[in-house]
């Protein structure tokens, strides 16, 4: 049973006696985990590599789905459903809770369409709509005075930085109420990473953030809350200042002090 400390707000998510098994697998990857999501917060996880934690998040908006033969068990609640239902409409889902990959993931067109792309699938064609949207979401992604005198250019000629925060841009563009971050900075230089980080904070004012990374300093800035995982369970959950200087279990603290990892 994982430890759960002080986070009492009002629930973005909240799982409950989840697993998930990969297709082929004997064992499931997540075991009977349960945890709420707190709303308009930064929630990271760790853990060390193969606990879970990227499982975990590709969960929330079932990118597994993608491939087939991939198990879910129990529930993940999302605005009173469970997302984990058959009958989910998943693009729409993925409208709700947004993701943002490890590597930025630019589409091979124009800046302009790379951000209108979720808007047009939504059916937004009016053109003083799509540009003041777009413009909106590169303001909020902080990219727009970079990115605002040529926006007809190839996303693609952008540097490793522009790209995830217009990957950010993209993925705010159509509101969601959650954006999931898998290691958005480790593929990024030591500036690019702050400015994202940065980006993270700003963003929480407007939705829920669950972020995975394998850096903890990057978890403490950045985070409210903080979830230990290992071998697949949650060990614990708590305010993220209060994790790291008097953690409750005994395996959390020797993951933090560096005794494994």
């Amino acid at each position: 049973m994982a430890t759960i400390v002080n986070v009492t707000q009002e629930k973005a998510l909240e799982v409950k006696e989840f697993e998930f098994t990969y297709a082929g697998a004997d064992a499931p990857s997540i075991k009977k985990l349960s945890m709420p999501i707190a709303k308009n917060s930064v929630t990271a996880l760790i853990g060390p590599s193969g606990c879970g934690k990227t499982t975990l998040l590709r969960s929330f908006n079932r990118i597994h789905d993608l491939y087939p033969g991939n198990k879910y068990k129990g529930e993940i609640i999302f605005e009173n459903r469970n997302i984990l239902d058959h009958k989910e409409d998943l693009i729409h889902l993925r409208t709700q809770i947004g993701m943002i990959f490890q590597k930025p993931t630019a589409f091979p067109m124009s800046i302009f369409d790379n951000v209108a792309y979720g808007l047009r699938l939504q059916g937004i064609k009016n053109k003083t709509e799509l540009q003041d949207r777009i413009q909106k979401a590169l303001q909020d992604a902080a990219i727009w005075n970079e990115v605002k005198d040529r926006l007809k250019h190839d996303a693609n000629g952008l540097s490793g930085g522009q790209q995830q925060r217009l990957c950010i841009a993209r993925a705010i563009a159509v509101e969601p109420e959650v954006l999931l971050f898998d290691e958005p900075t480790s593929a990024l230089d030591p500036i690019s990473t702050a400015g994202i980080e940065e980006l993270v904070v700003a963003l929480r004012e407007r939705v829920s953030i669950i972020i995975v990374t394998h850096n903890m300093q990057q978890a403490a800035r950045v985070s409210d809350y903080t979830g230990f995982m290992y071998l697949g369970e949650l060990v614990e959950l708590g305010r993220t200042e209060e994790l790291f200087v008097t953690p409750k279990e005994k395996l959390t603290e020797e993951y933090i002090t560096g005794k494994f990892g």
